[in-house]
């Protein structure tokens, strides 16, 4: 009777820890920064750029967006970089020198419940959120080469 509990109380904390992982492990990283996503044609990130009251100021320099960020306590600016096709593979946002890496990471983390550091990025399928020296980096993972790794015949 005894051994019989014991195997149930472990039956019930590996369901327990299982169900937490599962919990921490459902964080979806963000796809973009408020309403520009990764993979947008810089088209559409001019005119949302243009359009929506929330951009205050911006620059196209040709292979990438500069903005100016108003009313977000945690980051200044934000660089949107493109690919050759026009697609947006890359978000950096600079942090607010005011607030520290430190406290700016952790709250970042608590809105979007993850678990980012200066020593550990976090990885989707598609997407990757790292911090780097001063700044958030978001940027779409590459793509998964098919080639064959054998050498010349």
């Amino acid at each position: 009777m005894n051994s019989g509990i014991v195997r149930f109380s472990m039956l019930i904390a590996l369901c327990l820890a299982f169900i937490a992982g599962s919990a921490l492990a459902a964080a979806k990283l963000p796809e973009g920064y408020r309403d520009i996503k990764l993979g947008m044609s810089k088209t559409q990130v001019l005119d949302l750029l243009q359009k929506s009251p929330i951009h205050f100021s911006y620059d196209d320099l040709g292979e990438e967006i500069g903005e100016i960020i108003r009313g977000d306590d945690l980051f200044r600016y934000a660089t949107y970089r493109f690919d050759g096709d026009g697609a947006l593979v890359e978000i950096g946002l600079q942090m607010r020198e005011v607030v520290g890496r430190e406290r700016c990471v952790e709250l970042f983390n608590s809105q979007h419940g993850l678990t980012l550091s200066p020593l550990h990025s976090s990885m989707e399928a598609d997407r990757i959120i790292e911090v780097r020296e001063n700044s958030l980096i978001m940027k779409k993972s590459k793509e998964k080469s098919t080639r064959s790794a054998k050498g010349p015949s």
